[in-house]
């Protein structure tokens, strides 16, 4: 994961000023050479967010996502969002990392190209794995070094004064107890060189958990220990960390400003990711050889996005 770099980049854009249904003029941007047969603003059921390049091709093909709309302010190496032949479905890429993440649904969420008021959003990725699931050791121990911005040991919580406000995010849990009665029985793909490394040799399940979000890209059992134990203070001992990302509290954070201003649903968020490889070390195993040695998760986790999270799609397309 990486350090955040800044950059400001203004797009133009035509507009055309058309008549709402109350008689009023109001601007909206239409797309340039945009599908003919779609209605402005586009409205979809639901929208996959994706991080880069292999989530985004789990879906293009898959769900024949092949009208690309290009949006201002998206990610360079990401300018568009695909959607399918009605516009129920679409998908964009954010681009790896927290800056990328909030620009690009920043740019999303308020792109007049869209109506996202009840759209559905499944932010669905890879990420590493915690393989005790939950967070591990006390927090009341020095084991680690880390504590946190504004105290003077690990087991304690920030000070108001020092919260940002972006730290920690709780999402629907009615939609997300919905969406796990729906995916638990899904039959998740696996090879046998990512059973190799997994714990006890167990296949991949679908679990309840939370996501650790950073741009630094931490890995050990020193680090994700100490990760644990912040997770489990600012959430007052609730937070289960199980998996780690790069993105997902930027994203969740544009959905928040999105919320605020009327142009999104923040009830209509859902997250998954799928574990690519462990976030610590085995018995008998250096952190280093670890993080830089294959892991054989990454080709499964791929494929098990569309197995898991098209049933979620199902769902959200029919009568939540």
């Amino acid at each position: 994961m990486h350090g955040d770099l800044s950059l400001l980049f203004l797009c133009l854009a035509p507009f055309l000023v058309l008549a709402s249904p109350s008689g009023k003029l109001m601007s909206r941007f239409i797309p340039q050479h945009p599908p003919k047969h779609y209605s402005w603003p586009l409205a979809p059921r639901i929208t996959i967010i994706s991080m880069f390049t292999p989530e985004e091709g789990a879906w293009l093909v898959p769900l024949d996502l092949k009208y690309n709309i290009s949006v201002p302010g998206l990610s360079m190496l990401y300018p568009h969002v695909h959607c399918d032949d009605k516009g129920w479905i679409c998908q964009m890429t954010t681009g790896e990392s927290e800056i990328n993440a909030a620009a690009s649904t920043t740019a999303l969420f308020f792109s007049p190209y869209f109506d996202f008021t009840s759209t559905y959003f499944m932010i669905v990725g890879i990420a590493g794995g915690n393989p005790y699931y939950t967070t591990t050791g006390s927090a009341a121990n020095w084991t680690t070094g880390y504590f946190g911005f504004g105290t003077t040991a690990p087991d304690m919580y920030p000070g108001m004064s020092n919260w940002y406000g972006t730290e920690v995010f709780e999402l629907n849990t009615n939609l997300l107890a919905r969406v796990m009665d729906v995916v638990k029985d899904v039959k998740l793909n696996d090879t046998a060189d990512a059973a190799a490394f997994a714990p006890a040799n167990l296949p991949p399940t679908i679990v309840q958990c939370d996501v650790a979000t950073s741009d630094v890209w931490f890995s050990g059992a020193m680090l994700s220990e100490a990760m644990g134990n912040i997770t489990e203070i600012w959430t007052n001992g609730t937070g289960k960390y199980c998996t780690t990302a790069e993105e997902d509290n930027a994203t969740l954070e544009s959905a928040v400003r999105a919320h605020l201003a009327g142009m999104v649903d923040y009830s209509r968020f859902i997250l998954l990711r799928t574990v690519s490889d462990f976030d610590r070390q085995p018995p008998n195993v250096t952190a280093y050889d670890s993080l830089t040695g294959p892991q054989g998760g990454f080709e499964v986790a791929i494929t098990n996005i569309f197995s898991c999270a098209f049933r979620g799609c199902r769902l959200e397309l029919g009568s939540i």
